[in-house]
């Protein structure tokens, strides 16, 4: 499977403001750096827990599924753009949202073909399923459980003040412990 980020999150889960603030760090000479790290911070914690922490839209890209029923990486799911069938000349059939369900409420999100239907029926030898979708936990910080945005800040705080040394310490404990909650576990 590969995953693919067709937008980036419009906002951070922690500002420049609050992450100086945090750190207690003064003045501006640092801010290029903070904001990269708040960058790096984020999507580590999302690789962490694999979830999609601010609403963006991705692509999930996987082989044929084994069922009718597709589970989609990074939740939580908010809605699916797009299914396609891609074959290894490149041809390509999109399935009409008509014929498949979308069950957001489950973690991670599934996508179920509707009795009678099955993925040879609209391309007989394909290799790839192209899935566009939406996840994430909203579009503003808020909307992010506030044990993952104190993860965030300890885990910059932690690459900024180990940002010299030649081989920096472990994640710190309270991070792991703080996400424990949060990670993703496959079926």
């Amino acid at each position: 499977m590969s995953l693919i980020d067709l937008t980036p999150p419009l906002v951070e889960p922690i500002d420049l403001a609050y992450a100086k603030l945090f750190m207690r760090v003064d003045g501006t000479s640092e801010d290029t750096l903070i904001e990269t790290l708040i960058k790096t911070a984020r999507h580590q914690v999302e690789n962490m827990i694999g979830r999609t922490l601010i609403r963006r839209e991705l692509i999930a890209r996987i082989s044929v599924p084994h069922g009718r029923c597709v589970q989609l990486p990074r939740p939580p799911l908010m809605s699916v753009t797009r299914m396609t069938l891609i074959a290894e000349n490149d041809q390509a059939v999109d399935i009409p949202p008509s014929d498949y369900t979308v069950s957001t409420k489950k973690q991670p999100g599934e996508i179920q073909l509707i009795p009678g239907k099955t993925w040879t029926d609209y391309l007989a030898e394909f290799t790839i399923l192209g899935i566009q979708f939406e996840a994430g936990y909203g579009d503003t910080p808020d909307d992010i459980p506030l044990p993952i945005r104190q993860a965030i800040v300890l885990l910059l705080t932690h690459v900024f003040e180990f940002r010299e040394a030649a081989e920096a310490p472990a994640i710190p404990v309270i991070v792991e412990a703080l996400l424990a909650p949060y990670r993703v576990v496959r079926r």
